[in-house]
């Protein structure tokens, strides 16, 4: 961790980060420092290395201008206009002091957006949680779809609410995402920053190949810095999806000594990192260990429309059940999803479908205040309930015991079973993620060499 913060730097740069509101504001207050740095020492050391800077400094910001990179061409437009005033050239420092005017109120409209998404999204965590349980650092959706805009207008009467239901769940269903996207900000000492943006795919993660044991999750992203610039900071912007649970961060293999700001967003749990003064040939590499959650799509008939609602429950370490106990309890885990009629009307129609995770076997029982009507439909990765003459105030819980699939020969068994589906015999939805499923048993195998 050679070149990150010492404690010095801890206790005052980043005490004052961990205080900013949301990351965007962050990186403005260091944009703002960058600006007052009127009187540091000189960028280069000479008027011919300046001269060479600028003319670089001009072309990169011409290339991350052209790829929408908001932060990264601020701060090439400060140092331009800086250089700029060195040099005595008025109009050159004129023109880019538009260009900063612009994009720094790009900066500002981007601010407001995401301020109003996060909000949004608190605001549905908190109308939902009346209905469904919402785990900690997940966010729900829901949407609301006109019976009009499925079918036309015709008699209601004649309409089979089963099937319209049905027609949603395959088209709306909630997705199982396979990667995290990412955003790093690079200011390198010279002055010069750039932007990656990027989708960067989980991986499976075995423990200890020796014997094979559990498989996990993983995803890593690095940022090398091969130049002889050294990074002077680097604002990283991680966003988890909600289908996964982060059970632990490190950061070149050790446990952050900084700490991230997070946020419930809309396409995951936002994860933001500010690390200061990296040395050439040195690197970032954040690495998240990941555990699957079960994933359930809602979709509840109401007056006129059909809502929909998507959202991710987690699996808790649990006990094997019965006097007979086949595995050892490290592998067994729990899961407890509830919809509740918190609406002023007898529910009917009612489907719910779980996504369970790959490589898990799982036994399933229903729990319900009152013994209204409810069928269950199961599949080796799906388990559908359908739910009818629901009363208020009435809830329906869906009790999952988990055990996870620890041995080699089981993994092997689940995986080929996998690849023997044939998706072409199932609906659309379900020949998506069918295949997405078999894509990940596919992987697997080749990755332990039994393919």
């Amino acid at each position: 961790m050679s070149g990150f913060a010492t404690a010095e730097i801890k206790n005052s740069k980043e005490e004052l980060v961990s205080k900013k509101k949301n990351r965007l504001k962050e990186l403005e207050e260091k944009l703002n420092l960058i600006e007052k740095a009127e009187n540091r020492e000189s960028i280069a050391h000479s008027e011919k290395e300046k001269e060479k800077l600028l003319s670089e400094l001009i072309q990169l910001f011409v290339e991350e201008k052209g790829k929408k990179h908001i932060l990264s061409t601020i701060i090439n437009c400060r140092i331009i206009i800086k250089l700029a005033k060195d040099f005595g050239k008025p109009v050159l420092k004129e023109k880019f002091s538009k260009y900063l005017q612009d994009f720094e109120q790009n900066l500002k409209d981007l601010h407001s957006k995401e301020d109003e998404e996060y909000k949004s999204v608190k605001l549905m965590i908190g109308e939902l949680k009346d209905i469904i349980n919402v785990d900690d650092n997940v966010a729900p959706e829901m949407e609301n779809i006109p019976i009009e805009d499925l079918i036309g207008k015709i008699d209601y009467d004649l309409i089979n609410m089963e099937d319209l239901a049905n027609q949603v769940l395959e088209e709306h269903a909630v997705e199982v995402k396979e990667s995290i996207k990412s955003k790093s900000v690079i200011h390198h000492q010279s002055g010069k920053a750039t932007e990656i943006h990027r989708d960067i795919d989980i991986d499976f993660d075995v423990n200890n190949p020796e014997d094979f044991g559990s498989i996990g999750y993983v995803v890593i992203n690095t940022i090398e810095n091969s130049s002889e610039d050294p990074i002077e900071e680097a604002f990283i912007q991680d966003i988890i999806p909600y289908n996964y649970e982060i059970s632990e961060i490190t950061l070149n293999g050790k446990t952050p000594e900084v700490e991230s700001n997070n946020r419930t967003m809309k396409d995951g749990l936002e994860h933001s990192w500010y690390i200061p003064n990296v040395e050439k040939e040195n690197s970032i590499e954040f690495k998240y260990h990941l555990k699957p959650r079960i994933s359930r799509t809602i979709v509840l008939p109401l007056k006129n429309k059909l809502t929909v609602i998507k959202t991710h429950s987690s699996i808790k370490k649990g006990k094997e059940k019965g006097k007979n106990k086949k595995i050892d309890d490290s592998s067994v885990f729990d899961a407890y999803l509830k919809f509740l009629n918190s609406f002023d009307t007898l529910l009917n129609d009612v489907v719910l479908e779980d996504i369970i995770p790959i490589f898990y076997a799982y036994e399933v029982e229903e729990r319900k205040t009152k013994d209204f009507p409810s069928i269950k439909e199961s599949s080796e990765s799906f388990v559908k309930w359908k739910l009818n003459e629901m009363p208020p105030e009435q809830y329906s819980i869906a009790e999952y015991q988990l055990i996870e699939l620890n041995k080699l020969e089981e993994l092997k068994i689940e995986a080929h079973k996998l690849l023997q589906q044939d998706p072409s015999k199932l609906s659309i939805f379900k020949r998506r993620n069918l295949k997405k499923r078999q894509k990940r048993a596919r992987e697997f195998l080749q990755k332990m060499g039994l393919v």
